[in-house]
């Protein structure tokens, strides 16, 4: 699922796509791609793929999300009364798989329809990556060794080249399409409602040693400006959020270079590094960008650099506004440290570390230099921008987590494995989901509320360049922290692991296990609306789980004469004015197999539980054991931070003073 928007994005190797809207799940199981509902956690899909597709080169993708058309009503019918207040919804109608000859595109709309995409015996080369483009009807194919990538229309049939692509597409690495001015979700100008996505795509090229700028104007993807680039050997393109701007930052063997566009095109400026006197015995003051993100809100950009320092830019001017340093020695009196420790069981805990601390060095190879593990690899922010999460290569076991309207860390976590991943909820701007790099299928989350400004008026620790003034805050007394992170992990299963039942389910197969064969596992946040509880997806190549770290939202249904449901306002006015009886809701299934009410205790589904009869085959393909059952240890354990009131600060850094500066 690379089109799902999560923060930051990374490659996964599980075969378990959620869609954008939290809808379907799509799941490779052996020789048949299978659609599941995230609603009612039914198989609603399963197309069996041909003999001739390579399983273990398969990709799979979920078009942009549009919005829910309304049937036009008929003389003879009547409209359902909606209320006007009603979010729009939106959903993903289409979906593909894709191997290094072919791409299938299927349409959950109507069972009958498919494309496919061949590379046919003139191809330059395998694919590399593929995904939608702009919309539902467009698929964009990256050839290899960065030849050509290729838009087709499932409309028409017909392909327009890019040639010569500086990146292979993959995490949207090099391109974009130019997102819409205020940000919104509406109309991508194509009459796909909802993509988010505006008339414009940006795409780095190299042609002769050149790096080169193309605008494409959609959707002919006809050439509007080509602009060959300042740069040696340029690493990114990102647009802002508003679409103003085209941020392209420079390898950083060259130097500390940050190109700042127009939409249109235009150098705008060029942003290096302000001088210091840390200088080597040959007079380099290093490398340079390792990372650039556009902060949520506009008016930001963050810069992680090689020196283990983030700066954050404003917009208007895109001078520095505030440095993030990271140490080589913890002493932050305003922030906790907590430090994850695994005995010899397995089980794991946080405890707190008394500063100064000093976090675990980045494990050299041979022929390797410190300097080659340095630098920060991750920034995260959530989706108000008040809050961010950073990573330093030199110490990959450390999260810091900043707050950006005290200007201070809030909590600094050394885990017991290096940092994999940092993903923020894409609606509730205080949830953090951390993966660390071991195996087994064990993730954290952290519910990282934010201190009033009142708690940060003490003792100052000055982070200023020499032409700026700003100082992050730090407290003296001792304001309330954030708690350590929850830890959720799914149980190892043995051969005599006991099977928790529901009531008209099949036994649940267990996980695999390192016995068995190695698992690479990846999570990330479901894209659930802020009304809605978080889920979030654990998954690898042949399962997934689904959990609910807060427990399953219960949905009033009601069933009208012709045996479907219906929501509709008339149907709640009923229940709630005493004229029909309130229906029972189903109970989640307890630990103890007896009913609750399920609105404090974790829940979560797994793929195996249905037992899908090509999974099983596969498992024996692979010459591993058959699949049993295996406990619920998540239901019960609803986390005490995660239950915190989401709080919506002003925009970013608003309450901190830095927008009187610029």
């Amino acid at each position: 699922m690379e089109n799902v928007q999560v923060s930051p994005r990374y490659k996964t190797t599980s075969l378990s796509v959620p869609s954008p809207a939290a809808s379907h799940i799509a799941h490779l199981s052996a020789s048949r791609l299978q659609i599941r509902s995230l609603s009612t956690f039914e198989i609603i899909r399963s197309i069996a793929l041909p003999s001739t597709h390579d399983l273990r080169n398969s990709t799979i993708a979920w078009s942009p999300p549009s919005r829910l058309r309304t049937p036009t009503p008929t003389p003879t019918s009547t409209p359902p009364r909606r209320s006007r207040s009603r979010a729009p919804q939106f959903a993903s109608h289409r979906f593909l798989i894709a191997d290094n000859d072919n791409v299938r595109v299927y349409d959950l709309r109507d069972e009958k329809w498919n494309a496919v995409v061949s590379n046919g015996s003139g191809s330059m080369g395998k694919n590399v990556h593929v995904e939608f483009g702009r919309d539902e009807n467009e698929v964009l194919v990256w050839s290899a060794f960065s030849s050509r990538v290729v838009r087709w229309c499932l409309k028409t049939g017909r392909n327009i080249e890019i040639r010569d692509p500086k990146f292979d597409g993959k995490m949207g690495k090099g391109w974009g399409y130019r997102p819409h001015k205020d940000g919104s979700t509406g109309d991508g100008g194509g009459g796909d409602e909802g993509s988010g996505k505006g008339n414009v795509m940006a795409i780095l090229c190299r042609s002769s040693g050149q790096d080169i700028l193309l605008l494409l104007s959609l959707p002919s993807y006809s050439v509007l400006k080509r602009v060959e680039l300042p740069t040696t050997d340029a690493q990114g393109l990102k647009w802002s959020g508003d679409g103003r701007w085209i941020a392209i930052w420079d390898s950083a063997a060259t130097g500390y270079f940050l190109h700042i566009f127009t939409a249109d095109g235009h150098l705008y400026r060029t942003i290096t590094r302000e001088p210091s006197a840390e200088l080597n015995e040959w007079g380099v003051e290093g490398l340079g960008i390792k990372t650039v993100e556009w902060v949520p809100g506009n008016e930001w950009l963050a810069v992680g650099g090689w020196d283990r320092r983030v700066r954050i830019l404003s917009t208007r001017t895109f001078t520095p506004g505030v440095y993030l340093d990271h140490t080589a020695e913890i002493n932050v009196p305003s922030a906790i440290v907590y430090t994850e420790a695994v005995d010899a069981t397995g089980s794991r805990s946080y405890g707190t570390t008394p500063q100064p601390a000093i976090p675990p060095k980045a494990m050299l190879e041979k022929n390797e230099t410190g300097l080659m593990k340095q630098g920060i690899s991750i920034m995260a922010f959530n989706k108000t921008g008040t809050m961010c999460a950073t990573r330093d290569d030199s110490t990959p076991t450390t999260v810091w987590i900043w707050d950006l309207i005290s200007l201070k860390p809030r909590t600094i976590l050394i885990q017991h494995s290096p940092v994999k991943t940092l993903q923020w909820h894409p609606a509730d701007a205080s949830s953090l989901l951390i993966q660390t790099t071991h195996d087994s299928p064990t993730v954290y989350l952290l519910s990282a509320p934010r201190l009033p400004p009142s708690t940060t008026t003490s003792a100052s620790t000055s982070i200023s360049a020499p032409t700026l003034s700003t100082t992050i805050t730090t407290s003296t007394s001792s304001p309330t922290h954030t708690n350590p992170p929850e830890i959720f992990s799914l149980p190892a299963p043995t051969s005599t692991t006991t099977t928790t039942k529901k009531p008209t389910s099949k036994p649940k197969p267990p996980l695999p296990t390192s016995s068995s064969f190695p698992t690479r596992w990846t999570a990330r946040w479901l894209a659930t609306p802020a009304d809605k509880k978080p889920a979030l997806i654990l998954a690898h190549t042949l399962t997934y789980v689904v959990v609910w770290p807060e427990g399953k939202d219960q949905i009033l249904r009601f069933e009208n004469p012709d045996g479907d449901y219906d929501d509709s306002d008339d149907s709640l006015f009923e229940i709630l004015t005493g004229r029909k009886e309130v229906p029972p809701l189903p109970l989640l299934q307890q630990e103890d197999g007896e009913g609750g009410s399920g609105g404090d205790a974790a829940y979560f589904e797994d793929e195996a539980e249905y037992g899908e009869e090509e999974e099983e085959d596969l498992f024996a393909a692979e010459g591993e054991e058959s699949m049993g059952g295996f406990e619920d240890t998540f239901r019960g354990k609803g986390g005490a931070g995660l239950g915190m009131v989401r709080q919506r600060g002003r925009s970013v850094l608003g309450e901190s003073g830095l927008d009187e500066m610029f």
